[in-house]
């Protein structure tokens, strides 16, 4: 199993630390990390830290190391384009045209709202 060294995690810290969007978190105690995994990897904390830029800044340092290029390999494959939409059948198209309704609506009773145990006249 694949464990990433201490030199690595530490770039990873500083990566996490650079890319925090708050001052305060308390979910992360200002780290912009909540902990290490199994495979001393980072998990980064979401309520602070900007994913994409974090993440973008990881390929960076792993595209810049070799070692970690053989097990970051899915972070540099392409995403799959999107598959072309062929013709749909018509009722599946008349289905998703369809308004939904509101489901467990209450119905309006006139007059004051009574909580708790308060008494009819």
């Amino acid at each position: 199993m694949f464990n990433l060294d201490e030199k690595h995690l530490e770039a990873a810290k500083k990566i996490a630390l650079d890319n925090r969007k708050k001052k305060r978190c308390d979910e992360c105690y200002d780290r912009g990390w909540i902990g290490v995994s199994e495979q001393n990897l980072l998990v980064l904390c979401t309520r602070c830290v900007d994913m994409d830029a974090a993440m973008e800044d990881w390929k960076k340092y792993v595209g810049e190391h070799e070692e970690l290029k053989e097990h970051f390999s899915e972070l540099f494959e392409e995403a799959p384009a999107e598959a072309v939409e062929g013709e749909d059948h018509p009722a599946q198209q008349d289905y998703e045209h369809k308004k939904s309704h509101p489901v467990g609506k209450m119905a309006y009773t006139p007059g004051p709202k009574r909580t708790g145990r308060a008494k009819k006249i």
